[in-house]
């Protein structure tokens, strides 16, 4: 079986207006948008071995500009995901929306919003922006780190992800990262918690997720109800299908 080629950036033609999309939105809001708890989502795709692999993802966001693509966290060192994401980034998505009584099931693609000074074989997508896809990707990238919680953000600085043995306490001595950035019309000096800052914010990526297919399934009443929304030709089509 031939190996996976790098994803690469669409060209993006006009598209119509994802129909699914609104639900989930909708779906969100009902069940997370008030918790301060993270979300996440069951993520499979097909390892080098061909083994399934299986990771929880942090949701991150939405990307208002074009809404068939999901924003997920992902550090430069996490060698466990970053290695499956690379073996085959076609992936699908599972997400239960437990208090509206949803669950939807995505198909679609990964792609990586690296820092500049990282190198990847997986240049980031384009979307519906006059922006090049580059340009746009930093300046997401920069948005998205920017409004991390602090926790969140200084999890950056440690070891690579559910690698054995666990690293020594010291790798883990950074509990709270604030946001920081210098400004180039002062004369500052870098710091130690400049590096810190600086080293973490190079080694966090946006793993993002563009959605081909959508499977939404409502529970919610008797009998439920099933729909398919697939994408041909730049076109979402809906179907039916049987509970």
């Amino acid at each position: 079986m031939n190996s996976p080629s790098s994803p690469t950036s669409p060209t993006i033609a006009n598209l119509a207006p994802a129909p699914w999309f609104p639900i989930l939105k909708k779906s969100f809001t009902k069940n997370f948008l008030y918790t301060d708890d993270p979300v996440f989502i069951s993520m499979s795709n097909i390892k080098r071995s061909g083994d399934a692999s299986m990771h929880c993802l942090q949701f991150l966001s939405f990307l208002e500009d074009d809404p068939r693509f999901l924003q997920f966290p992902l550090a430069m060192n996490d060698n466990l995901l970053m290695g499956d994401i690379k073996s085959d980034p076609n992936a699908s998505l599972s997400w239960t929306m437990p208090k509206s009584k949803e669950y939807y099931k995505l198909t679609g693609k990964f792609y990586i919003a690296s820092a500049p000074i990282q190198v990847t074989r997986f240049p980031p997508p384009r979307v519906i922006n006059d922006l090049a896809a580059q340009e746009f990707w930093e300046k997401e990238r920069i948005k998205q780190w920017k409004g991390l919680d602090d926790k969140v953000r200084a999890m950056f600085t440690w070891p690579s992800r559910g690698e054995m043995p666990k690293a020594d306490k010291v790798a883990f001595t950074c509990q709270s990262l604030k946001y920081s950035v210098l400004d180039p019309r002062k004369n500052n000096k870098t710091n130690d918690a400049q590096v810190v800052h600086d080293i973490a914010m190079d080694n966090f990526c946006l793993l993002v997720y563009k959605v081909s297919e959508v499977e939404y399934f409502d529970y919610s009443s008797f009998p439920p109800k099933r729909t398919l929304y697939t994408l041909k030709d730049n076109r979402w089509i809906s179907k039916e299908a049987n509970p």
